[in-house]
């Protein structure tokens, strides 16, 4: 199972669907989550999808998840699939508690192996929305603590951490560095009035809670904490490397490779590269039985 996740940077230009699918296509992938395309050319982009063998396209804006609440965000995620796609367990309620619904999307595949729960989030950044974005990591915590232990996959630019260490630790934006000794410096001191240590607790409940959830980092746990983060958002003046765009398996796969689409992002198809996934659903798993 071949799966793709790329923030595609506000897609919408006909000349960059084309473009932006035709790079997808030649890779041939079975599952492809997108972040950030713009709602008004869904259509565009859907079909584009279609032509290169995609045959199943979910919008995370369209149905509106939630009827009380207006669609605020002017772009959205997109799932699609080689198979078909249907409602998840327990629906779409789960993303009414997040600021922008839109920017979190869930659906299940009915791939040939079995079936798989797909996440993909947009996380939104902290300098531009604050707290709003701690509240949407709250959301899809919550919402992968509440999913069954069956097979499951996270996608997604998640505008953290800010740094990663070769320890296996990371920086989220509410830590203050490393101290003398090599150890982490905790959060101290309030952002808006609300304490850093919340900030730094809302990144972890999705990027480093794998007790709770029960998934894991795919790139890590294919190459380790030898290997260095890479650099998968374009580096702005000022602004330091970025690593925000992860994959999370849960137990019922094996890790087959993981790696980026660095030269996608390169030549200006998007300002993100794509990460590459290759799972291999377990044909046996262990059952969890604490009680032995």
């Amino acid at each position: 199972m071949y799966l793709l996740s790329w923030n595609v940077d506000q897609l919408g230009a006909s000349k960059r669907i084309k473009a932006v699918a035709s790079a997808i296509a030649s890779t041939a992938p079975d599952i492809v989550t997108l972040q950030e395309v713009r709602s008004m050319n869904a259509g565009d982009v859907a079909e584009a999808l279609k032509e290169r063998g995609l045959a199943h396209v979910w919008h995370s804006h369209c149905p509106q998840p939630c009827s009380d609440r207006e669609v605020v965000k002017g772009y959205h995620c997109v799932i699609a699939s080689r198979w078909p796609l249907t409602v998840p367990p327990g629906g779409d309620a789960w993303r009414c508690s997040a600021p922008f619904p839109e920017v979190l999307g869930r659906v299940t595949v009915n791939a040939p192996e079995g079936e798989v729960d797909v996440f993909t989030a947009h996380i939104p950044h902290g300098s531009g929305h604050g707290w709003k974005k701690i509240e949407t990591f709250e959301t899809l915590a919550l919402a992968l603590r509440s999913a069954g232990d069956y097979a499951r996959v996270l996608t997604g630019d998640f505008n953290e951490p800010e740094r990663f260490l070769r320890s296996g630790q990371f920086l989220t934006f509410a830590e203050t560095g490393i101290t003398d000794d090599g150890a982490m410096a905790p959060p101290r001191g309030k952002r808006s009035g609300r304490p850093r240590a919340d900030w730094s607790a809302g990144v972890r409940s999705v990027l480093a809670d794998t007790s709770r959830h029960g998934l894991r980092d795919a790139f890590r746990d294919r190459h380790g904490f030898d290997v260095e983060a890479p650099v998968t958002h374009r580096v702005s003046k000022g602004d330091g490397p970025r690593c925000f765009d992860h994959t999370f398996v849960s137990r019922h796969f094996d890790v087959v490779g993981s790696g980026y689409r660095h030269e996608w992002r390169r030549p200006g198809l998007s300002d993100h590269s794509a990460m590459w996934t290759k799972l291999r659903l377990r044909t046996a798993v262990p059952r969890l039985d604490p009680w032995g």
